[in-house]
């Protein structure tokens, strides 16, 4: 066996020692979490009240605080009627997410980096580090335990898959130790100082930070975490939401979460991105040997090139409150400097701070696009290079705060409501038509659109709660809206989502099936012109309804192309898609040009459904965008770049216009 790096060794059994010592309660803190359990067993109050003052539950706090009985329930927040604990309240709290939720751990992304740790100049191995201040970073002392080895190594960013799954240019930053350095063997953490420039000329304070908040209780046990991370030095990666956290000793917190040794020194983030812990080591799985094994149950031979394959069975985090306490001790006999330099790190007290937002000063220092104005100045190639990140932290300042305080004020035809699924509502993959149409050309749009929604879901509705019971359709908010804005407009997108992806399946004949069509071709006709077409009539007349004067502008989808891609949304991963492919290649159909005919197909049957809608009123108006969709303007199978979307909206533009005059 290799012998193993004994700083690595050190800190696995360390975290073994504090996990198996708690592993025997835990158990009985699952049953104290849960209703007529004590929760009081498992959290502080203390903890349990800053958690409830950040998440903005200050009623429930005091009611509950002033309880009797610890193990009284609570009004659930999505069950109607039910009672939950205290603690399954607050995780209630976290699953009541909107889409701010991924601009700001995209914003966050670019504060974390991949550490090169280097020997006599050459690359020895890898790690995560992370700024949390305009000039310091924080990774793991098992990373970088020597002002010598911080010297000779570096913090590289923006290493990510980007679409096509190429890793595009980073951006490297030379650490400084001479300028701090301050580490610590127990709690595992070093703080250096970086480069003010990196080798490209792009400076260290354009890439943000991520501020160190000393109060303790950003987590609780049993919430979830989201890490972001190098796992093995690879690209960025992020365990997102499915990452609880078990227990809480001491200095440390135990999560199960997907993490490897590359992922030593990432952040830990709770659900509002508060920086709770910094990840540190794991727990491995052992056979009856006591010998720590790989994934696929085999030995790890102790080398370093197999770390990133060990089979993990729970993980560490040492907690910031804790690290914030040791650093402050630390630097009392030392210069008034440093502690100034480890300030600026400090965030500001939950009483002090609206909802938490990462600390960033440009979203895309390269260009030094910040604002929306900025980008439509652009060319189409640099539109296009535009990352998500960098789309999503411009979206995330183009608030409207006089939105509903300028209704008393409008008249009927001031406002447009909007429902539709992603080609209206695409902020985290990148601007979108409705983006143009309000930030560009200046409408005022109610937007009730949800990526991945369906005709089903709008017009009926398909979603159902924790116990079964259905949810309201999208169509009793567009309606609620159309009663309040009372638009002249309505802008009305969908039928993609209910033939892509599985569903696309329904409508193929297996190539070797004998059959002489790829499509079925009656059933394929049936959910294209007459189910949706049904689906179109119910919410169009649901909402002449209220008013018959209400234009519906409507519109297809192009011809999509079945290459395979999904959609980028955050850190350069596709959350989803692809949508077309997957199906094709199931039935058999593996040549690009067959692919290429069944959409083509398929995509005529759903616009020539939209044609007859619109020919039966004149109040109804169809955008055919067929002809009009360059093959180089789609990002991936169903989504067009930031130019092509820019181009398709001037289309909705000028068809608005022409209603409006």
């Amino acid at each position: 066996m290799s012998r193993i790096d004994p700083l690595f060794g050190a800190q696995i059994e360390g975290t073994e020692a504090r996990y198996e010592g708690r592993s025997a309660g835990q158990n009985q803190r699952q049953a104290d979490m849960k209703l007529g359990g004590d929760w009081r067993k498992v959290e502080t109050p203390q903890r349990v009240l800053h958690r409830m003052a950040a998440l903005g539950l200050n009623q429930l706090a005091g009611s509950v605080m002033g309880a009797e009985s610890v193990t009284q329930g609570v009004d659930s927040a999505v069950r109607v009627g039910a009672k939950v604990s205290l603690l399954e309240r607050i995780m209630e709290e976290n699953d009541l997410l909107s889409v701010r939720f991924l601009h700001r751990g995209s914003s966050l992304a670019r504060s974390v980096g991949r550490v090169l740790i280097r020997r006599r100049g050459r690359t020895i191995g890898f790690g995560t580090g992370f700024l949390v201040s305009p000039q310091l970073m924080m990774t793991n002392h098992h990373v970088l335990d020597t002002a010598g080895s911080a010297a000779e190594s570096r913090i590289e960013f923006d290493f990510y898959e980007r679409r096509g799954g190429q890793t595009g240019p980073t951006v490297l930053f030379d650490l400084e130790p001479e300028n701090f350095f301050l580490t610590s063997k127990p709690l595992d953490f070093t703080l250096i100082a970086v480069a003010a420039r990196a080798e490209g000329g792009q400076q260290r304070a354009a890439r943000g930070w991520i501020p160190l908040i000393a109060e303790s209780g950003k987590a609780l046990v049993g919430e979830p975490v989201n890490i972001i991370q190098h796992p093995g030095g690879a690209p960025q990666q992020i365990a997102l939401r499915n990452n609880q956290i078990v227990d809480r000793v001491e200095d440390y917190l135990h999560y199960v979460a997907d993490t490897e040794p590359g992922s030593s020194g990432s952040p830990v983030f709770s659900m509002q991105w508060e920086l709770a812990a910094l990840h540190h080591s794991g727990v491995p799985e052992r056979d009856d040997r006591g010998r720590i094994l790989l994934r696929d149950q085999s030995v790890w031979d102790g080398s370093r090139d197999s770390q990133d394959r060990i089979a993990w069975k729970a993980n560490e985090g040492v907690r910031i409150s804790s690290i914030v306490r040791a650093v402050q001790a630390a630097l009392v006999d030392r210069p008034a400097r440093d502690l100034g330099l480890f300030e600026e790190a400090l965030g500001p007290a939950p009483s002090e701070r609206t909802p938490p937002a990462p600390v960033y000063v440009a979203p895309s220092a390269a260009t030094r696009i910040e604002t929306f104005e900025q980008a439509m100045a652009l060319d189409d190639a640099t539109l296009d290079s535009l990352s998500p990140e960098a789309t999503a932290a411009i979206l995330a300042q183009l608030e409207d705060p006089a939105f509903d305080l300028s209704l008393d004020e409008a008249h009927r035809g001031t406002w447009l409501v909007a429902e539709g699924d992603s080609w209206f509502d695409y902020s985290i993959g990148g601007f979108d038509i409705i983006d143009y149409l309000k930030w560009h050309h200046g409408y005022r749009i109610k937007n009730i659109s949800q990526a991945g929604d369906t005709l089903d879901n709008m017009a009926w509705g398909t979603e159902y709660d924790r116990n079964w019971n259905p949810k309201p359709p999208p169509l009793d908010e567009t309606l609620e809206a159309v009663r309040k804005y009372r638009p002249s407009i309505v802008l009305l997108s969908g039928g993609g989502n209910d033939i892509a992806g599985p569903e696309f399946l329904s409508l193929l004949n297996h190539k070797q099936s004998g059959q002489q069509q790829p499509l079925r071709q009656p059933f394929t006709d049936f959910v294209l012109k007459t189910y949706f077409l049904k689906a179109y009539e119910k919410i169009i007349d649901s909402i002449w309804k209220i008013d018959r004067k209400i234009e519906i502008i409507t519109h297809g989808y192009g011809y999509g192309l079945p290459n395979g891609l999904g959609a980028i949304r955050i850190l350069g991963h596709a959350f989803v898609g692809p949508w077309l492919r997957p199906a094709l290649s199931a039935k058999g159909y593996f040549l690009k040009q067959e692919r290429r005919a069944i959409v083509r197909e398929v995509m005529d049957g759903f616009n020539e459904m939209l044609a007859a809608l619109a020919a039966g009123d004149n109040r109804i108006h169809y955008i055919d965008l067929r002809g009009e969709i360059k093959e180089s303007e789609w990002e991936n199978e169903l989504h067009l770049s930031n130019s092509g979307y820019r181009r398709m909206a001037r289309k909705f533009d000028a068809k608005i216009r022409s209603i409006l005059a």
